[in-house]
């Protein structure tokens, strides 16, 4: 059964794809160029929580008189009760968005998935009718939204909604972790604001040093944590150690620069900090369950 917050009318471009999840979970997939100057009016019918990506340019429009817009790059989440939205579009405008609804029940059980806690509701994030945040997306995103695109714009006439789903929920668990603990005070896991804000530093310095990450006191030293502190609190706040979340990072890095076409095996190994070409291999077959090899084949197939 279709979940339908929204009240639209409906295009070839808005939506091109509707695919219900779970219960009161779906995502939605708009695509198309515009053949002329375009307004579209929407409203909602129900309280609602929205998760959105941009594939293509930035797109803008007003929600309950508030200027919104949906940047590559980054995520919009937003907490939505009885609004109305407007936005135009020009000639020859190409969008691609991903939309992810979820009720407000929904939302609840997912934070509650994701933190532990029963106490978290939507109305913690609803402090206006319509609620907005803008949060910059990390690489993990862009491979899932890769996924995405795989997904809905392959060549497959079926849909692979396993998959689909898989992506889905990953996305909306990133981002609950960025809600539960960005806010003020402590979050969901005890850390403090200053605690967490140290601990995404860490983080943003291993994403780009990958190749060479720094060793755990240097990590500490750089982020104003002691070893100890940085080793629980980044499992705590992650869900992975240090050592995890380099190697899943490094590993999805170098999946994308082989399924990009951008390097062959040694170069993406290279690239991602493995001076041992098996350990790679092994590495990245226990992962994704096939050898760097196959994926840089299929692409070179597929080219």
């Amino acid at each position: 059964m279709l979940y339908t917050p929204f009240r639209y009318e409906a295009s070839d471009i808005f939506p091109r794809r509707i695919l219900p999840i779970r219960p009161e979970l779906h995502i939605i997939m708009s695509a198309g160029t515009f053949t002329d100057k375009t307004k579209r009016d929407t409203a909602t019918t129900s309280p609602m929580f929205e998760l959105s990506y941009t594939r293509k340019g930035s797109i803008s429009g007003e929600v309950d008189n508030t200027l919104v817009e949906v940047q590559p790059g980054h995520a919009l989440v937003g907490f939505m009760g009885s609004v109305c939205a407007h936005a135009e579009y020009d000639r020859g405008e190409n969008v691609r968005l991903y939309s992810i609804w979820a009720s407000p029940r929904a939302f609840n059980e997912f934070c509650e998935a994701v933190s532990g806690k029963s106490n978290i509701s939507f109305q913690d994030f609803q402090n206006r009718n319509y609620a907005f945040y803008h949060c910059r997306m990390d690489m993990r995103e862009e491979s899932i939204l890769g996924k995405l695109d795989g997904c809905f714009l392959g060549e497959r006439d079926a849909i692979n909604r396993l998959l689909v789903e898989s992506c889905v929920l990953e996305l909306l668990s990133i981002n609950l972790e960025r809600l539960l603990y960005d806010g003020g005070g402590k979050g969901a896991s005890g850390l403090s604001r200053t605690e967490v804000d140290s601990l995404k530093y860490a983080r943003e310095i291993l994403l780009n040093r990958l190749e060479s990450p720094p060793t755990l006191l240097e990590l500490s030293s750089l982020v104003n944590l002691n070893d100890c502190k940085l080793k629980r609190a980044f499992k705590l706040l992650f869900g992975k150690t240090v050592y995890e979340y380099v190697r899943e990072q490094r590993l999805e890095k170098a999946y994308h620069l082989l399924d990009s076409g951008i390097c062959n095996v040694s170069e993406a190994a290279f690239a991602v900090g493995y001076t041992n070409i098996s350990h790679f291999s092994e590495a990245f077959q226990k992962k994704y369950g096939v050898l760097p090899r196959v994926v840089k084949r299929e692409r070179h197939t597929l080219a």
